[in-house]
């Protein structure tokens, strides 16, 4: 027996996929990124390589607000009056105490109010993204819309804003991104992404799919992270 075939191939490194369903509205889905990136971050160590997937879903209703696009100067509707419309000043103000608790603990910024916009424009950008360039630049996307959305009030259905953010990822340059924004490419696809979340039971996000067999809802802490995916090497 030669040297060569008495040496044992090395075993292949360990791929764990996570899906990240998720709106860009939703502060714990912005909390939830960063926890999520952490605990990554925390298994560098181990020999285990993560495939993580961000995939659409809208807490909006039609209703709450239209998707067409904003008049240049219209009004837009704040994320302070959203919340108190729907849940009632104490309720709102109450829950967002807690994103506020969570952020300061994650460690991000948190403006104190914010622009409610559907988010459809922008899943479809970044549905465009982890195509092109598979989670490194869908992720660098989703660090980009989510800072402008809550640290710095940006509006998430705006056409030119996400076309800037998609010539900073490199996706594409930002001619091509406003002509992208206002075609239909990806629209099915995020459509039929939208509507397996809710027919497989998804009716509030984030939820977290770790392994094809760890569910998980709700903003999770980095060491809840951590221990489902050193659970997953085992």
């Amino acid at each position: 027996m030669s040297d060569s075939d008495s040496t044992l191939s090395p075993e292949p490194q360990r791929t764990i996929k996570i899906i990240f369903i998720s709106d860009y509205l939703c502060a714990f889905c912005y909390i939830g990124n960063k926890s999520l990136k952490d605990a990554i971050a925390g298994c560098r160590d181990l020999d285990v390589h993560f495939d993580v997937e961000f995939r659409p879903f809208t807490l909006l209703c039609s209703s709450s607000v239209p998707e067409v696009p904003k008049v240049k100067g219209e009004k837009v509707l704040n994320r302070r009056d959203y919340l108190i419309r729907k849940f009632g000043k104490e309720q709102a103000e109450s829950k967002w105490k807690v994103v506020e608790e969570l952020a300061q603990k994650a460690g991000l910024p948190l403006a104190e109010d914010g622009i409610v916009a559907r988010s459809n424009l922008a899943h479809r950008l970044s549905v465009k993204a982890y195509k092109v360039g598979g989670q490194a630049m869908q992720g660098r996307l989703n660090d980009i819309l989510f800072a402008a959305i809550f640290a710095d009030c940006q509006d998430v259905s705006d056409v030119d804003f996400l076309a800037d953010a998609a010539e900073k990822v490199g996706l594409m340059n930002k001619k091509e991104a406003t002509a992208f924004l206002q075609d239909t490419d990806c629209k099915n696809c995020v459509n039929q992404m939208i509507e397996a979340a809710r027919a497989s039971g998804v009716n509030g996000v984030p939820s977290i799919i770790i392994d094809g067999k760890w569910a998980l809802n709700g903003v999770q802490s980095t060491e809840c992270y951590l221990q489902v995916s050193k659970a997953c090497l085992f």
